[in-house]
């Protein structure tokens, strides 16, 4: 049985937090602490098998924590993980924590 992923008040476990500061951490290759276009689009290949399409990039500018140049920063990574996984997805978060060498007790097994 996995981990839980999420605390009662909705928010990532310590342990699930830390997974996704250190996914992040993996593509923000430049440590500016966001983002830009080009490690948006290597994260959601290799996650999704393809870059985000221009409708989920405006989605994200939007709705997420970004920079005024349209970087998504690391509160706006979590908060992408947050909105999926309380919107009920939590399989697919965890089908990208795996993705990532994450195993059912949200430790880094593989890189």
């Amino acid at each position: 049985m996995a981990v839980e992923l999420l605390q009662d008040d909705m928010d990532f476990t310590p342990k699930c937090h830390a997974a996704l500061n250190e996914i992040f951490s993996r593509y923000d290759l430049d440590k500016d602490g966001a983002l830009n276009s080009a490690e948006l689009a290597a994260f959601a290949t290799f996650t999704n098998g393809a870059p985000f399409s221009d409708a989920d990039l405006a989605d994200i500018r939007e709705n997420l924590e970004c920079t005024e140049a349209g970087d998504l920063l690391r509160e706006g990574f979590i908060q992408l993980y947050n909105l999926q996984t309380n919107a009920g997805d939590e399989e697919e978060t965890w089908k990208d924590l795996k993705k990532h060498g994450y195993d059912d007790n949200l430790d880094l097994v593989e890189k």
